[in-house]
């Protein structure tokens, strides 16, 4: 599997058999995200994860491209489209497993963390893409919720870092319960040079520490899974950072 950084929580995640987009946000780099995709995974509704335009537009394009996304943003999507595209269009809850673009996914979850009491929670979904059963790399979006996938152990975990929602400490409770060998942090759009370097010290000591490797991932940049896996087997001494692929 390739992954592919598009900024804060958007990725592409890449295999032989298809390419899937997940989370295209307005906090993302969007250019030429939709193309050659055949699913859009989305966590939830809110416009840093889900850019409504772009989504309705990029459905519109291509009458092939899936989005599959929670009852609340897959009805609004439907509501804006034509009725030829609103098939395009899956409503996700937890529970569910299906396969996209070659590519097994599984969804966990369920529920936005809590902003403040006073802010209505809404669906969350994360999704475990990839399939361990048959020897594929696993790599789990969790959204925004420190919710613990059940029964499944990840090869690499996205980790939202910072959020109105969150703190270092419960991000690295988070990443530490999953048990993925691999954290790459993601949900950084808020933090500037000087927030992402604390956040990537102290939560790069702490995976050290777990015997995990921790990635960042620079933008619009391949790696390849296999790779992050195999660095963080490598000596800890080593620290066992990856190259990307231009």
């Amino acid at each position: 599997m390739r992954i592919t950084s598009r900024g804060h929580s958007c990725l592409e995640l890449s295999t032989v058999d298809g390419s899937l987009l997940l989370d295209p946000g307005s906090f993302s780099d969007l250019d030429g995200a939709f193309e050659n995709k055949a699913a859009v995974l989305v966590t939830h509704q809110h416009p840093d994860h889900a850019d409504h335009p772009a989504l309705a537009a990029a459905l519109e394009a291509d009458p092939v491209l899936q989005v599959y996304a929670p009852a609340g943003l897959a009805d609004a999507l439907r509501t804006e489209l034509p009725a030829a595209r609103r098939a395009q269009v899956h409503t996700v809850h937890e529970g569910m497993d299906f396969i996209v673009g070659g590519i097994r996914v599984r969804t966990f979850g369920g529920t936005h963390a809590t902003i403040h009491h006073s802010i209505d929670p809404i669906a969350n979904v994360g999704y475990l893409v990839g399939d361990g059963a048959v020897g594929r790399v696993q790599v789990f979006h969790p959204g925004d919720s420190y919710q613990v996938p059940i029964g499944v152990r990840p090869d690499v975990l996205l980790l939202p870092v910072m959020g109105p929602w969150g703190k270092m400490a419960e991000a690295a409770d988070f990443a530490a319960a999953v048990g993925a060998p691999v954290w790459v942090p993601i949900h950084d759009g808020l933090l500037n040079g000087r927030g992402t370097g604390l956040f990537d010290r102290r939560l790069g000591a702490i995976a050290a520490h777990q015997g995990a490797n921790y990635q960042r991932l620079e933008p619009l940049t391949e790696y390849r899974a296999a790779e992050l896996l195999a660095a963080a087997e490598s000596s800890q001494t080593d620290a066992g950072s990856v190259e990307g692929h231009a």
